[in-house]
């Protein structure tokens, strides 16, 4: 019979988990003082004891697997790697708003009469409501009217011109054939010229009397309460009979066509969101989800909370997205098309903080024999992670029953 004797290794090993026992009681203590540096100096430990025991174990295997001892372990399970498309997304809470969401206030004072009610779709420029005008509708009429009176009497004054113009003319004409005297001549001038005055005068009453005309009817326009834009009228702030003024607020209106999700994005990810970035839009109220994109990325950073504002347009046939509706939004920053990616939970980390996974090597059916594999990883998805150096395409990762391999230890490969 033979006689197997345990590693000087193992011995000291465990001499040291036993010297260890009493540090490892301190975790407790650790954790309830929140000692973040004893806490990960005691991580380091176990880490450093697992280690060690791996090695150790590694080495009972090597001299058990010699003395023609079988070390199989029982079946793990595989996976083949290959490449594959791996896209890294930011995920973040939003907003939704209009482009077109306003408050309607009156440009005139009086008493309101409002032609809406809450929930009414308006059209851009129609008329939603009126303030009465204190007489100013009658003041316009009779301006205009005085407009009237001063154009008919501008045009007598330009006809009265023109024909002092053709007696000046035809006496010019006599006066240069010495025909007639000098009085006449001067005569026929001086009447022109008081008639071409006459008409610049007409000319200017006719024109201050049609500003005065103006005014009044600009004020009279005021009077008007004017859809600026298409929407629906959200809501009703005055009622009709009530006496309003400049700065009073009447009705809200809120254009439902034109809506977009706007987010406050980590400045971390600044340099991967631009213009045109795909973005997923789900609102959680409506179980609806949408795709679109970067509308606009804002070019200031909130130095309070260290973000960035971006805008996505929302398409919103059926009017359901409403203003201030929860948006949670997923937005691809990152994209390898030919990407190596395994599940995060088959990485590990030892006590030097290196990644590595376990490979299945020499497999000959069901047999195989795991090799640790250091890697180095890049961007985290959900659910895999990619992995920047240390495995190709083809190579077979060990996934399942992985945990508690050591280097060299023989599988067997579940079909």
């Amino acid at each position: 019979m033979k006689k197997i004797f345990l590693p000087l290794a193992l011995l000291l090993t465990l001499a040291a988990c036993k010297k260890d026992q009493v540090q490892d009681k301190t975790l407790e203590a650790l954790i309830k003082t929140k000692d973040v540096k004893g806490l990960q100096a005691y991580k380091d430990r176990q880490k450093a004891k697992m280690d060690s025991l791996n090695n150790v174990m590694a080495e009972v295997d090597k001299n058990l697997t010699a003395w023609g001892v079988s070390q199989t372990t029982g079946y793990v399970s595989v996976q083949k790697l290959q490449q594959t498309s791996f896209a890294h997304n930011v995920e973040i809470q939003g907003n939704v708003t209009t482009d077109q969401d306003v408050t309607i206030q009156p440009d005139f004072s009086g008493v309101l009469s409002l032609y809406v009610k809450e929930g009414q779709r308006v059209n851009r420029g129609q008329v939603i409501g009126r303030i009465a005008d204190g007489g100013l509708n009658d003041q316009y009429k009779q301006a205009q009217i005085q407009v009237s009176s001063m154009n008919a009497q501008l045009q007598i004054a330009k006809t009265d011109a023109n024909l002092k113009r053709i007696a000046y003319e035809k006496q010019a004409a006599l006066w240069k054939q010495k025909i007639g005297s000098e009085f006449q001549y001067l005569q026929a001038k001086a009447a022109y010229d008081a008639a071409q005055r006459q008409v610049a005068a007409s000319q200017s009453t006719v024109s201050a009397t049609q500003k005065a005309a103006d005014a009044v009817r600009s004020n009279l326009a005021k009077t008007a309460i004017v859809a600026p834009f298409s929407g629906v009228i959200d809501k009703v702030m005055t009622q009709n009979g009530q006496v309003v003024a400049p700065g009073r607020d009447i009705v809200k209106l809120i254009s439902l066509g034109i809506m977009r999700v706007e987010a406050k994005v980590p400045e971390t990810y600044l340099a991967n969101i631009r213009p045109g970035t795909s973005v997923d839009v789900f609102f959680p109220a409506l179980n609806k989800s949408i795709k679109s994109s970067v509308r606009l990325v804002g070019n200031y950073i909130d130095p309070a909370t260290r973000t960035f504002i971006i805008q996505i347009p929302v398409p919103n046939e059926g009017g359901y997205v409403k203003p201030n509706l929860l948006a949670q939004i997923k937005i691809q920053d990152y994209l390898n098309p030919s990407a190596i990616q395994i599940p995060a939970q088959y990485i590990y980390d030892d006590a030097a903080h290196k990644s590595y996974v376990f490979v299945a090597t020499n497999i000959n059916g069901e047999n195989g024999i795991a090799k640790k594999v250091l890697v180095e990883t890049g961007q985290k998805s959900e659910n895999s992670v990619e992995i920047t150096k240390g495995l190709k395409a083809g190579d077979v990762v060990i996934t399942d029953g992985s945990k508690n391999l050591t280097e060299g230890q023989k599988v067997k490969i579940s079909k």
